[in-house]
């Protein structure tokens, strides 16, 4: 089965494509076989339809969220980053639509997601049989990474925080000996005034005044 990068886009795009997501109880014990009893029918009728499809199922192991995805693309890269297939397809070209397995949880690896290649669709409407036991093989592994990751997740030790180092107080300042304001005493020294010298007012001496006797005549 092949389809030209940009037809594949653009039904991508469009979301033409056959999709559909199941929630199921946490397997116990956690293996393959309760998810690919959701996926199988859906994934096997979209290959006898030669359709592009996408089916997940969903469930928690460890308080933690697992999503198992098959899915039809021509690169090896989910659905979702549909605007990245450009990056490495001609838009011209007719390319060869694979099926892929993703397990997508925090617990599987640090990146988040597994990725795994079945085969082609070809291959897997041919070899049906054979295509179903490489999927179970592979999401067996898968979830056991799974569980190695909840297993390493309950075993690291808590990280206490560390207590910022306390700040060293300031010595105090020492406090600068006041000094003492010596108030000098102005000397008043009052000039003494000269001596008011004593104005003796001299006397004149009242002229006598001598009236001539008239002689008789």
């Amino acid at each position: 089965m092949k389809i030209g990068v940009q037809a594949f886009i653009n039904e991508i795009q469009d979301q033409t494509y056959l999709t559909d997501e199941y929630e199921i109880a946490t397997p116990n014990p956690f293996v393959a076989a309760d998810f690919l009893a959701q996926l199988k029918p859906a994934v096997s009728k979209a290959v006898e339809k030669q359709a592009l499809a996408s089916f997940s199922a969903l469930t928690t192991y460890e308080g933690e969220q697992v999503k198992v995805t098959l899915e039809t693309g021509v690169v090896n890269l989910p659905l979702q980053y549909i605007k990245k297939v450009n990056q490495f397809l001609e838009l011209e070209a007719q390319a060869e639509v694979n099926i892929y397995l993703y397990v997508t949880s925090p617990l599987v690896n640090r990146s988040g997601m597994r990725i795994d290649l079945i085969g082609t669709v070809a291959d897997f409407e041919e070899q049906a049989n054979q295509a179903w036991a490489k999927v179970e093989q592979l999401l067996t592994q898968d979830l056991e990474a799974v569980e190695a990751g909840a297993k390493l997740a309950k075993e690291a030790p808590v990280e206490v925080p560390k207590k910022a180092p306390a700040k060293k107080k300031a010595a105090p300042k020492k406090k600068t000996a006041a000094k003492k304001t010596t108030t000098k005493k102005k000397t008043t020294t009052t000039k003494k005034k000269p001596a008011t010298k004593k104005t003796t007012t001299k006397k004149t001496a009242a002229k006598k005044t001598t009236t001539k006797k008239k002689s008789d005549a």
